[in-house]
């Protein structure tokens, strides 16, 4: 199953603690259904699957609130289920790439490339030696994509593709028209956990996830840890990708309260971003209308 694989599908489902979060966009000017399903018991935990049977009922109940599912379908890796590396390689083709990678998997992923589901894409980086190129590689546990594809086929799905929500999310908050032409640094809160990526205009090349989310600490720890973490990884950004530094730091979720407390602690310009204005769909009236991102990017990935 691919992670980045690309098909005309117009939904995107992703996987949080709380429920299941689905948006459907035929096209961007006509808006985007989106449909909230609660889960009596966390899905996710941690940002990790964590009840695969609870994710089966949940998918037929919202296959019974859509009538069906009509459309081939995004669905989101939670985040701690995926890792992220840049990888450089001598330029080939993109498929020679991925071939390629099976001999250098374990140089730089803590599992056997026996036991993984991969995918690779290209990538800009500011600085890159002559005749090599850069891809972004996404691997999984292979049991980790055997569960999410064994319960959404079940429940009827007709599964595109799986990408990570937290590349997905990262989509969202950059918007239709990324307008960035260096580099920058992005925070997508949710309750439990933050999402932190580190990029070079819209490439995303560096993916952490923070256990410090708006629910799990109060709003004074959590802006003094994510000051912390922000200031970790632009100093580790500078030495492990050369000639990226960041210029801004996007927000997504926490309100003008915590992005202008980051704002004044880390000295760094600070962008507030409504992904629903951004998108120009209008938020779910019976649902809250924080924690989208992931699966708004999932939607609109034919549409960026």
């Amino acid at each position: 199953m691919s992670l980045f694989k690309r098909s005309r599908a117009r939904a995107g489902l992703a996987i949080d603690s709380d429920g299941l979060r689905y948006v459907e966009v035929s096209k961007r000017a006509q808006g985007a259904r989106c449909v909230f399903v609660p889960s009596s018991a966390p899905l996710v935990r941690q940002d990790m699957l964590a009840d695969a049977s609870g994710l089966s009922k949940a998918l037929e109940a919202l296959k019974e609130k859509l009538s069906s599912f009509r459309l081939p379908l995004f669905l989101g890796v939670p985040p701690r289920d995926v890792m992220m590396r840049v990888v450089q390689l001598p330029i080939m083709d993109i498929e020679d790439a991925r071939s390629a990678l099976v001999y250098e998997f374990d140089k730089y992923f803590p599992f056997a490339v026996s036991d993984a589901t991969y995918d690779v894409a290209p990538v800009d980086v500011p600085e890159s030696a002559s005749g090599q190129m850069n891809i972004l590689v996404a691997a999984s546990r292979r049991n980790v994509i055997d569960n999410l594809t064994k319960a959404a086929v079940g429940a009827g799905v007709d599964l595109a593709a799986l990408e990570p929500a937290n590349l997905a999310a990262f989509r969202a908050v950059c918007g239709p028209n990324p307008s960035s032409k260096g580099g920058l640094l992005a925070l997508i809160l949710g309750r439990e956990g933050t999402q932190l990526v580190a990029a070079y205009k819209d490439n995303g090349l560096l993916f952490r996830t923070l256990l410090a989310g708006l629910e799990s600490l109060s709003s004074e720890e959590l802006v003094s840890a994510l000051a912390r973490e922000v200031t970790t990884t632009m100093a580790y950004v500078r030495s492990a990708l050369k000639g990226l530094e960041a210029e801004v730091l996007i927000i997504s979720g926490g309100g003008r309260e915590v992005a202008g407390a980051l704002e004044e602690v880390l000295g760094l310009p600070v962008c507030l971003v409504d992904v629903w204005e951004m998108w120009g769909f209008e938020a779910p009236r019976d649902a809250s209308k924080d924690g989208w991102e992931a699966a708004i990017g999932l939607a609109v990935r034919d549409l960026s």
